[in-house]
């Protein structure tokens, strides 16, 4: 999987449109030594039969498209809220005391740092893992200086709620790497790429039953489906496509932290 996941996607999109348009000429052909001896009854039960299979691959697109919009809906919700719970885990943090105080909203201010960077640097995964090491390191120690705060702090900290504040800190940071970590599976997209082939071998089996080569649907049409393809594997690659999650909160957020 990761093999495909680091291609372009415009890489893989442009090989399955080049599949289509030679599918197209093939099913051109096998249609037009077919449909030499074929009667109109045996055509109206092909044509039945090649009205349900493409509408079995418009609902497979709707499905992926539907589910990689959701997804990338949630990473985007999951940025927002990352960052509201970094930002009252810092301000609840203000309610303690020394060194607590100090070293806890040091932490916070790390993590933003590293999170922001370890979205902007989404194609090097060398330094994504370098940066997914230290985000962990950070949350390491900001759990042991809210542990220092309890034993020292016992009132402060029941007062402040510091305690759920960095968990919540926490448990999204872990949801984030598991996003991060389970993209679309590499079935689902070689089943998009064969239907959208066999669509394509069926459109041309049709234009050659009438002996004609529809040359400006094909191409119309292949690429409006390779165009939906493209959006829903870009969906699913939020730090390599064209479409990206909004991390503007957490950005806002880091310099609020530098003021």
């Amino acid at each position: 999987m990761a093999v495909v996941y680091e291609l372009p996607t415009w890489l893989i999109v442009l090989g399955v449109l080049v599949m289509s348009f030679v599918a197209n000429e093939l099913g051109f052909r096998l249609g037009r030594r077919a449909g030499l001896g074929d009667s109109e009854r045996s055509r109206a039960v092909s044509n039945g039969l090649k009205a349900s299979i493409l509408g079995l691959v418009a609902l497979l697109l709707g499905f992926s498209y539907s589910s990689t919009s959701s997804r990338y809906y949630q990473r985007q919700r999951m940025a927002l809220d990352e960052a509201n719970a970094i930002g009252t885990c810092y301000l609840r943090a203000g309610l303690l005391d020394a060194p607590e105080a100090t070293n806890i909203q040091s932490h916070l201010k790390h993590y933003t740092q590293l999170r922001i960077d370890y979205f902007y640097n989404g194609l090097r995964n060398d330094v994504l893992a370098e940066d997914e090491a230290a985000m962990n390191v950070q949350m390491e120690s900001l759990w042991k200086e809210v542990e220092a705060a309890v034993h020292g702090q016992g009132e402060k900290v029941r007062l402040s709620q510091i305690v759920p504040a960095a968990n919540a800190v926490i448990d999204l940071n872990a949801m984030r790497a598991w996003s991060v970590r389970n993209p679309m599976p590499i079935s689902i997209l070689m089943l998009l790429a064969i239907c959208l082939v066999v669509s394509g071998g069926i459109m041309g089996h049709s234009s050659g039953e009438v002996g004609k080569r529809f040359l400006g649907l094909w191409f119309c049409l292949n690429i409006l489906i390779t165009l939906v393809l493209f959006v829903v594997l870009d969906f699913d690659r939020p730090r390599r496509g064209l479409i990206q999650v909004d991390h503007t909160p957490l950005v806002e957020l880091e310099a609020s932290m530098t003021e």
